[in-house]
């Protein structure tokens, strides 16, 4: 009966973007994974439950859309949190590899998991028993696929093929040990450029992707990188210039709205 007051997550999702953020909260203490631009509804959400946004939990530079976490730091006050080699032109804390940060009574491990991008970070969320519930994936592990790795390269100074490389090891060194119980939580559900291949649903859990998801399936990593670099469509060309402003940062929403709006 006590488990409520332990631990609330809400899977925020954007539908034309299929983008799914999340709120994490435990015991008036909040985290948002991934958010989106308008950073309206995570305020909302924590102020109708009494809670304090403490942490802005980045998996990695999106590419597909601008991420409100600068504008939600300023709102806040919460730190903003990227993985590991992250490099950006704002405030931010570089959580080192397997770090722990304490969300109320709950615990949530950073992971870095590079093959998407080289910062690419999953955030393995623990309960009150230290329990290991659910991994926001980010774009690292969707439902049914995996990230492409084909949209950091140019940035990272690498291949396609040796990004692929680092996210095969990442999943079998990282994710793949982790239990089949383990909620798997990701940044986009179906209609997203970032993999070829989701699912229809917008979590699953460890066990089920491995069994049905094709990256999970046992393989070397030469036929894994055949399987996740085959295919791809040319990513959409505002890709690249999202993961910049997303580096560089932006002006708050409300001067671009009241720059946007004025009557002609």
């Amino acid at each position: 009966a006590n488990r409520i007051t332990f631990m609330f997550i809400k899977q925020l999702y954007t539908g034309c973007l299929s983008e799914a953020a999340y709120y994490i909260e435990s015991q008036g203490e909040a985290a948002i994974v991934d958010p989106m631009r308008d950073i309206d509804d995570y305020i909302q959400l924590a102020k109708e439950r009494n809670a304090t946004i403490r942490y802005i939990f980045e998996t990695h530079f999106h590419a597909d859309f601008v991420s409100g976490h600068i504008d939600l730091a300023k709102a806040t006050g919460a730190k903003i949190i990227f993985g590991p080699g992250t490099k950006a032109r704002f405030a931010f804390y570089e959580a080192a590899d397997t770090e722990e940060f304490t969300l109320g009574a709950l615990t949530i491990k950073a992971l870095h998991t590079p093959g998407h991008t080289l910062e690419s970070t999953c955030y393995l969320l623990k309960d009150e028993q230290q329990k290991d519930h659910a991994l926001f994936t980010g774009d690292t592990l969707f439902v049914g696929d995996v990230g492409r790795p084909d949209l950091a390269q140019q940035d990272a100074g690498t291949t396609s093929a040796e990004l692929a490389g680092m996210l095969y090891s990442s999943l079998h060194q990282k994710i793949m040990p982790l239990a089949d119980d383990v909620i798997i939580y990701p940044a986009h559900g179906p209609g997203s450029s970032c993999g070829k291949n989701l699912g229809p649903s917008t979590s699953s859990t460890l066990g089920e992707e491995k069994q049905t998801n094709y990256a999970l399936q046992p393989q070397t990593q030469d036929e894994f990188i055949k399987a996740v670099t085959d295919g791809l469509d040319a990513p959409p060309q505002y890709f690249p210039v999202n993961a910049r402003i997303n580096k560089e940062g932006y002006e708050q929403l409300e001067a671009v709205l009241q720059k946007g709006l004025q009557p002609l």
